[in-house]
């Protein structure tokens, strides 16, 4: 019979081991590099994001303008800032604006003319809202009756005579107050323009 003698004591020390000093700060140097390296090219890609939307939107908006006249129909873009979202609306059965936006004349605030009604999506342009792409945003929509708007819904209308509704559309990246794209829509001929900057008012887009 083979003696019994005391087990030997499992050592414990490699288990317990934890990470020294120097691998600690080797990970915390990595993380520290990745995310020097990440946050830029995030933060470049968005803008490219903004200045893509930005072109795309202007192509839409000229086609807008073209199908109001092509078409002799009242056609409308609508801005949903809760949601960021957007989408394009056709009258179903023309009814004037009224003489003044018609005429392409500055309405008057205190006595504004009537808004068309009878609305329906364009089927062309989408069959419901769009979002904008992530870390794309309405900043803001600044109109020639209403003033600055960047809450709740906006409309910009296109007539069948080429008349647009003087409108400034602010497209910017998401968190950010200044810089961004300013799309300029010229009331007589609807003709949209890009300013690669904020526009801070219609009088300051006449010296460009």
């Amino acid at each position: 019979m083979v003696p019994m003698g005391n087990p030997t004591p499992v050592t414990t020390s490699n288990r317990n081991k934890g990470f020294t000093l120097i691998e600690i700060l080797l990970v915390l140097g990595i993380i520290a590099m990745v995310t020097s390296i990440g946050i830029p090219a995030v933060g470049r890609l968005t803008y490219q994001r903004v200045a893509g939307t930005t072109r795309r939107f202007v192509g839409t908006l000229r086609s807008v303008r073209n199908d109001a006249v092509l078409l002799n129909r009242i056609y409308r873009l609508a801005i949903d800032f809760e949601n960021q979202s957007w989408w394009i609306e056709k009258q179903d059965k023309f009814e004037l604006l009224g003489s003044q936006s018609q005429a392409g004349q500055v309405p008057d605030p205190k006595n504004p003319a009537p808004q068309p009604t009878g609305f329906s999506i364009a089927d062309k342009y989408g069959k419901g809202p769009r979002e904008l792409p992530g870390g794309v945003v309405f900043d803001g929509v600044l109109t020639e009756q209403i003033g600055f708007l960047n809450r709740g819904m906006v409309y910009i209308h296109f007539f069948p005579s080429g008349y647009a509704e003087q409108s400034i559309v602010y497209l910017n990246k998401q968190g950010v107050e200044s810089g961004g794209y300013s799309l300029l829509i010229r009331p007589a001929n609807g003709k949209i323009e890009v300013f690669n900057r904020r526009v801070q008012n219609f009088e300051d887009t006449q010296t460009q």
